[in-house]
């Protein structure tokens, strides 16, 4: 029988493969905006990737830890999603075995070009579902792991740390480059050293493979090719992306007040949190409240040992710039071009015979590649300035000394971000 439309109260387990998985989440539909609460039973991975994708991309995910194979996360959902079914994906270690779930999603403030729904009303509460419209064969006809387009490259696996994944524009202004010629990298914003290189799989795809980083932190992701051109970057999902080829209409039975009701609950919810987005944000030039606040958890033996030299510019006579603060005070620090490009260098009785080495410059901990844009930042918002005057190996450069610049916020505030560069917040599984 053509046609035939199939009612569901939840959401519809599409696939298990292989993969000794399952999926639950919270509640049968959700409104575009509210907060998805995904339960996942895993194998013995410590980490799962739970991905909601309809056929253009990723519309919004989580990275889950596990503890005994069990663990649960919520994805926020953006408020600008259309309506329709949406396919929720989740792996581990594993990504050839993916467990798959239907799930539909309903956006009755905005409508879009996109919508792939029929609203019909209903006026009994208790026959509140959801509807999909399939040739009357059955839900594994009408959509089935044979309409999900398996974008795999990523054998990326994660190993004893978590990995993250990013895009890279690698033909840029007229000039093609290989993943040879790229150099990936990304850097942790605190008060620490943390800074990784990232492995090129093809000409366009950077991974990296990070540990001992837990919780929500800010960080800096690059890439500069060998000709020193800095390339656009962004972060994608740590494993590629299955998109489905199509997805079933939907059909919504729906009661008008329980949909009013769960509308006001999502509105609420997001102005709840709304302060904790902005808080999140880095290089907001509003953001003037984080300088007048204590530097948190400041500690001078970040990098492992004390600095040869610290300098607290709250001791000092207030200049515009550091370039001024490095002249007027900071006697130790020389400031020269070598092949055009500007650097700084430590001056120490420790680099008499190697002093052609320039020194590692850090701002928040985040490498800085162009000098001149640190030595115009305004020395105002810089509370320490550290050196150390050892020789340190960082990535694949060896440099002479550490000239560590510390914020007052400790979050690069109106920091002038570098071209191409991409600064976010991303929360690492415990």
């Amino acid at each position: 029988m053509n046609n035939k439309i199939i009612s569901l109260t939840v959401a519809v387990v599409l696939a298990l493969s292989s993969y000794a998985a399952s999926i639950e989440t919270d509640r049968s539909w959700y409104l575009a905006g509210e907060a998805m609460k995904v339960s996942v039973t895993g194998d013995d991975a410590l980490i799962a990737y739970a991905e909601l994708c309809d056929t253009r991309g990723l519309a919004a995910g989580v990275v889950i830890g596990l503890e005994d194979g069990e663990g649960t996360g919520v994805i926020e959902l953006p408020s600008h999603l259309h309506s329709g079914f949406y396919v929720l994906s989740v792996y581990s270690r594993d990504n050839s075995h993916v467990a798959h779930r239907l799930v539909a999603v309903i956006n009755p403030l905005h409508k879009s070009g996109d919508d792939d729904i029929k609203w019909v009303e209903i006026t009994h509460p208790d026959s509140l579902s959801y509807s999909q419209a399939g040739d009357g064969s059955g839900i594994g006809d009408s959509f089935s792991t044979a309409d999900l387009v398996d974008e795999k490259e990523i054998d990326v696996r994660e190993t004893e740390g978590h990995i993250i994944k990013a895009r890279v524009r690698n033909v840029y202004e007229g000039n093609t480059f290989t993943g040879s010629q790229i150099l990936p990298s990304l850097s942790i914003v605190g008060q620490q050293i943390h800074y990784f290189e990232g492995k090129m799989v093809n000409d366009s795809i950077a991974v990296f493979y990070t540990y001992d980083i837990h919780g929500k932190l800010p960080l800096v992701l690059s890439a500069r090719s060998s000709t020193g051109v800095r390339l656009p970057i962004e972060m994608i999902s740590p494993f590629a992306t299955l998109l489905p080829r199509k997805l079933p209409h939907l059909v919504f039975h729906y009661n008008r007040s329980e949909v009013e009701a769960r509308s006001i609950d999502m509105q609420r919810h997001q102005m709840a949190i709304a302060p904790a987005k902005r808080e999140l944000q880095l290089g907001d030039d509003a953001d003037e409240t984080a300088e007048e606040g204590v530097l948190l958890d400041y500690d001078d033996n970040a990098f492992g040992t004390k600095p040869y030299l610290t300098y607290n510019l709250d001791e000092y006579r207030q200049f515009l710039t550091i370039r001024e603060v490095l002249v007027e005070y900071v006697n130790c620090v020389s400031n020269r071009k070598n092949n055009g490009v500007q650097q700084l260098y430590v001056l120490s009785e420790n680099f008499q015979y190697t002093s052609s080495l320039p020194s590692l410059v850090l701002i928040d901990d985040m490498p800085v590649s162009n000098v001149e844009r640190l030595l115009d930042y305004d020395a105002r918002r810089i509370h320490y300035i550290n050196i150390y005057n050892a020789q340190y190996t960082f990535g694949n450069g060896v440099y002479n000394g550490i000239l560590s610049f510390v914020t007052r916020s400790g979050r690069l505030t109106n920091y002038p971000t570098e071209p191409n560069m991409q600064y976010l917040v991303y929360e690492f599984p415990e």
